[in-house]
């Protein structure tokens, strides 16, 4: 396979990807033995993408390489993704402790219901979040999961941590932005 196919393989996997995919990822996929000559071909697709000023952009984050849609472009096409994993409830619950991470569990139960055991679970599940004691209680913060899914670049760091809330207020997807943004009583107790 020359190196053209290759390229195109990359940016095929990076298109079909909801997540960033990881060097190794990329050179098993595209069948490259070293970890430099995918690197190089990822700063070509990343100087092709800027060079024609398209609206998707390829980003290297903290786990790998992403394609994804440049975030001057991302409010008005946003309601075209399909955010099947979660139901708006789920994602209320996540927007809260995101938003006030760290946060209590009894706090978030107070604020949004019995539900929100179940939302938990399911968080914690997937791994967006993470609980840790505290006296009768958890706290509650997010995960390098969750910067994944959402494709933010929170530094070049390599070790995981949860961002913090202030990283989260202006970073963060804006999908999730507009759930933390909205009134209090929206946190409130619902039937979802």
């Amino acid at each position: 396979m020359n190196r053209m196919e290759k390229e195109k393989i990359l940016e095929a996997a990076l298109f079909m990807s909801p997540k960033p995919l990881t060097l190794e990822e990329l050179n098993s996929i595209a069948e490259i033995n070293s970890r430099l000559e995918t690197k190089a071909m990822m700063q070509e697709l990343m100087s092709f993408y800027n060079s024609r000023k398209s609206a998707l952009e390829i980003a290297e984050t903290q786990v790998g390489y992403q394609m994804r849609v440049k975030e001057e472009y991302e409010e008005k096409v946003q309601h075209f993704a399909q955010n099947s994993m979660f139901n708006r409830g789920v994602m209320k619950t996540l927007a809260l402790i995101a938003y006030k991470q760290p946060i209590n569990q009894s706090l978030v139960i107070q604020l949004r219901n019995n539900k929100a055991y179940d939302h938990l679970k399911l968080l914690l599940t997937e791994g967006f979040i993470k609980k840790e004691p505290k006296g009768r209680t958890f706290s509650l913060s997010t995960t390098t999961k969750f910067i994944e899914y959402f494709g933010k670049d929170f530094g070049k760091s390599s070790k995981p941590v949860a961002p913090s809330a202030s990283d989260l207020r202006s970073s963060i997807n804006s999908e999730v932005n507009k759930v933390m943004e909205q009134k209090e009583e929206q946190f409130a107790p619902d039937n979802e």
